[in-house]
């Protein structure tokens, strides 16, 4: 399984759903798909969309809530699952993929580009 070290993240290589990076940086997964080579200067971008993340708190809770409408109550609880970086480096977009146990098999995405929501969509 190919692996890649950039200072403290670690990059590496999943075969599953036809291959793609994952890294953490802190708390935050992120994927890179699409793409079989890593782009190290990936790595240089994040604390950009962890910031997008801070600045778009209260606005991802609305889109989060306005999805969850037809198939679960609102209980303001919600886990950050996955940022898919797949589209960072050449639109300035990023997917962040949204659960939660009380949710049952329930996901929400939501597309974020130059720290504004784009869409957000619910499926399970």
């Amino acid at each position: 399984m190919p692996r890649i070290q950039i200072g403290d993240v670690q990059v590496v290589w999943q075969d599953v759903l036809n291959g793609h990076w994952e890294f953490s940086t802190g708390e935050i997964l992120y994927t890179l798909y699409d793409n079989p080579i890593f782009d190290v200067s990936l790595i240089n971008e994040l604390p950009i969309v962890s910031q997008w993340i801070d600045d778009l708190r209260s606005q991802i809770e609305e889109e989060i809530k306005k999805q969850l409408e037809v198939w679960a109550e609102w209980t303001g609880d919600y886990d950050l699952v996955v940022v898919d970086v797949s589209h960072l480096i050449e639109k300035r977009e990023v997917e962040l993929s949204y659960a939660h146990e009380s949710w049952a098999d329930l996901g929400i995405n939501i597309i974020v580009a130059e720290g504004k929501i784009l869409s957000s969509e619910a499926g399970d």
